[in-house]
């Protein structure tokens, strides 16, 4: 049986105060590359992994969930991408197993305000931590305009400092961008999408400054965009990046099926909330000169994890499971649509749709479907970006009215306390009412008149200008593509 939530905490708190049981600091980040040849630059595997670990200190088995974590990864893959390995603790020990393992390269997104327990100087960051095979060259990372509020310390988001962390990975077959992002949480009953999912503007306007930013920084033949977006396959969250960018789901560019990462009936930590695949690897590869060798989708599954523990009982290694997908950079490979003398000419959205009757080719990055996919024209493509940013904009404006609508609620609370605060020092005065808690009624009051006053100007005020620069930049987005559509329909005209 599991222990409660309570004697967690307890048992947390005193073991990081009174530092018992410290974990080793790992060794810093492998300097030195390593020397390849011609001939290991001729076939290169990377195989990736993207897991929410749920190192939340108090979660069940915590720390013995990160020790499993990182004996599990050691032999199936090059590059693991991990989300909430929240504290010093869980992220020491995973990079120290790791390293044993050949993830000589790592790298943890520090920047984060942490929660406000006695738990170790700057223990706590953004939770993202990358482990990988491969030299890691340079890292940035972008915090998201909107990153939950600081007041709701039971979400945890405000304190992770929500954002997308960039990596340039050296490989033999050349330098490639690997994101990792985690966004906003969905708080509705049992995480269900919908009404009452209070983030979604915020889930919205992050993943918009996720594509900003991964349009202004990318510039490698291979893309790589991992994380949990809190959202499922057919959501907005999922479509804007997908769209604007051209980013294709590495699980249903493999499979027939969204697949499921969370409350999966095999997982005792999450069954029995909203079923949904809310893990991805997402990817773009740039296509090289026809004949030369490039990255290669070769497949994509869910990533079950599991351990038993010191009682002998079957235990999943988080309330996630993961998505893994493996990529090869080799020579032009010959594809089944090509062998065949009639092969049906499809788009790429068929080819990678789920619910598609058919694909004409098994092989998901293949020349023959992703040329004849893109004759698309520009045109088409300027109108269903267009589309897109349409609804990105009608929900920044449901956020933003939110916001202004919470900011108004507080700011009369302010008012109510204040006048309270006052109307009991006035009788207490006056002596129309004598209380020895009269002081006590007067500073409680104003304690919380002053601290809703706050919440309101320095922060929700912040997030109601916050929702206005991005429907902003929205708009600028939207004029871009409708002086690009306007220019085609008048060249078309032209002709």
């Amino acid at each position: 049986m599991e222990e409660h939530v309570v004697e967690r905490i307890r048992q947390r708190v005193l073991l990081e105060v009174f530092n018992l049981d410290p974990v080793a600091t790992p060794a810093p980040s492998r300097a030195e590359w390593p020397l390849w040849t011609e001939q290991d630059k001729q076939h290169v595997k990377l195989r990736v992994l993207s897991l929410n670990a749920w190192g939340l200190p108090v979660a069940p088995k915590c720390t013995e969930r990160a020790a499993e974590i990182a004996s599990a990864i050691s032999s199936d893959f090059e590059l693991v991408v991990l989300q909430e390995i929240w504290h010093l603790r869980e992220r020491n020990l995973v990079i120290s197993k790791a390293q044993t393992n050949g993830f000589h390269y790592y790298h943890y997104f520090n920047p984060a305000v942490g929660f406000p327990f006695p738990m170790g100087a700057d223990s706590f960051g953004t939770g993202l931590l990358v482990l990988s095979k491969f030299p890691i060259s340079s890292a940035l990372y972008h915090s998201f305009s909107l990153s939950g509020r600081p007041y709701a310390l039971h979400e945890s988001d405000f304190v992770a400092n929500k954002g997308v962390g960039l990596l340039r990975v050296e490989t033999p077959a050349g330098q490639i961008d690997v994101y990792v992002t985690h966004l906003l949480a969905n708080y509705n009953v049992g995480g269900k999408p919908g009404p009452g999912d209070f983030y979604r503007g915020h889930r919205t306007g992050q993943s918009y400054d996720l594509t900003q930013f991964i349009s202004a920084t990318n510039r490698n033949n291979l893309t790589i965009v991992c994380g949990d977006f809190n959202s499922s396959p057919d959501c907005l969250e999922l479509r804007v990046p997908k769209q604007l960018l051209s980013l294709r789901d590495a699980y249903t560019d493999t499979n027939d099926e969204d697949g499921l990462t969370f409350a999966s009936p095999e997982n005792k930590y999450s069954h029995g909330e909203h079923p949904m695949r809310m893990d991805y690897v997402m990817y773009k590869i740039d296509k090289r000169p026809k004949g030369e060798s490039d990255w290669h989708l070769v497949e994509s599954s869910i990533f079950k994890g599991f351990f038993t523990d010191a009682r002998g009982e079957k235990t999943p290694l988080s309330d996630h499971f993961g998505v893994k997908a493996e990529f090869v950079f080799s020579e032009p490979r010959v594809h089944v649509c090509e062998q065949q003398e009639d092969y049906a000419v499809v788009s790429t959205d068929e080819v990678a749709s789920p619910n598609g009757t058919e694909r004409s080719c098994p092989t998901t990055t293949c020349a023959h479907c992703d040329e004849t996919g893109m004759e698309q024209s520009d045109e088409d493509k300027a109108t269903a970006d267009a589309a897109c940013l349409q609804e990105v904009q009608e929900m920044l404006f449901i956020g933003r009215n939110e916001a202004i609508a919470a900011r108004h609620m507080r700011l009369w609370r302010a008012v109510a306390f204040f006048v309270a605060a006052l109307a009991v020092f006035v009788t207490h005065m006056m002596s129309i009412v004598v209380s020895r808690w009269s002081w006590v009624a007067v500073l409680l009051f104003g304690m919380i008149s002053v601290t809703e006053y706050v919440l309101t100007f320095f922060f929700l005020t912040f997030e109601c200008s916050t929702f206005t620069e991005l429907i902003n930049q929205v708009q600028l987005h939207l004029h871009l593509h409708a002086h690009r559509i306007e220019g085609m329909v008048q060249a078309k005209a032209e002709k």
